[in-house]
């Protein structure tokens, strides 16, 4: 629920996309659109996987699992531990961060 600066977007997505590769995740497919744009990946088990930046800055991550045998789930033994959160879905980012808000470009280092 970050706010991530448009400024900052691109240095998110190569964050993501670099740790993604470093655990040899096979980049299947980069979107760069200048207002949303995206990344897809694949790992070695066939887990699918993207980020996606969205409206006012908003990132999703979103996995696919390969397919596996129906099994119970068990009921979570504990209350969730976020905050409860007004409105409709999709939910607007509404955190800053002083790095990823920050509406310059990121520093070099």
């Amino acid at each position: 629920m970050t706010i991530v600066s448009e400024q900052r977007r691109g240095s998110l997505l190569g964050v993501v996309e670099r740790a993604w590769k470093s655990r040899g995740y096979e980049i299947t497919s980069v979107d760069t659109d200048r207002e949303l744009p995206a990344i897809y990946a694949a790992t070695p088990a066939g887990f699918r996987m993207s980020v996606a930046v969205a409206g006012e800055g908003q990132f999703f991550f979103s996995i696919t699992t390969p397919c596996f045998a129906e099994s119970d789930v068990a009921d979570p033994k504990t209350p969730p531990n976020t905050p409860h959160r007004e409105g409709g879905y999709p939910q607007r980012p509404d955190i800053h961060d002083d790095f990823w808000s920050a509406p310059t470009p990121p520093p070099h280092t």
